[in-house]
């Protein structure tokens, strides 16, 4: 009987623990990316199409993520370059048109999210990866008179192409590639 009371006093606190789930906002969420070209110049550029969910609890900091990021939607203001990144030199967007990023754990310390880590596949490899969170938080925003809650930050991360199978013009074009990542999500409906 009494533990019959406690599950029934303690459901409203695991409902609580249950995190949101959020859906990515494509015009508020972007990977950026940035390799070193010659060890002299940097190329920059970024993937515009992403499609994502997050779950998060703010009040006990779990939560995952699963994006998947459109690899023709690779964008550097140059075309050709482009093309080159999009071809089978480097991302084989015809034969390997998504990366997904996938993680589970949330570190918050402090009350504060600081990494998440999980994995990435690209290629169909798929490696380990962990996302620094420069910021993050969530809560109301109003614009135009439309209140909605969203949750968002910016997280960085590098990783080695050649661990992912793309090795082209190495040791020219660099091996490590430095991520940004914008995102902002509201809630799923």
């Amino acid at each position: 009987m009494r533990t019959a009371a406690f599950l029934l006093a303690a459901l409203p606190m695991l409902a609580q623990a249950a995190p949101a789930a959020f859906t990515v906002d494509p015009t508020h969420t972007a990977v950026y990316f940035a390799a070193s070209h010659f060890d002299r110049t940097t190329v920059r550029g970024r993937f515009g199409k992403i499609d994502g969910r997050i779950s998060y609890d703010t009040a006990t900091g779990l939560g995952g993520i699963d994006f998947t990021i459109d690899t023709a939607s690779l964008d550097t203001g140059n075309r050709s370059l482009d093309g080159v990144l999009r071809s089978s030199q480097f991302l084989d967007a015809a034969q390997y048109p998504y990366a997904r990023l996938r993680a589970d754990r949330f570190i918050v310390e402090n009350g504060k999210l600081v990494a998440v880590e999980g994995e990435f596949t690209l290629h169909d490899v798929t490696q380990p990866l962990r996302l620094e969170a420069d910021r993050f938080s969530c809560g109301d925003t109003v614009l135009m008179g439309i209140r909605r809650y969203v949750c968002g930050g910016d997280f960085h991360a590098t990783l080695s192409r050649s661990a992912f199978g793309i090795s082209r013009f190495l040791p020219d074009v660099g091996d490590t590639v430095t991520l940004q990542i914008s995102v902002e999500a509201s809630p799923a409906r």
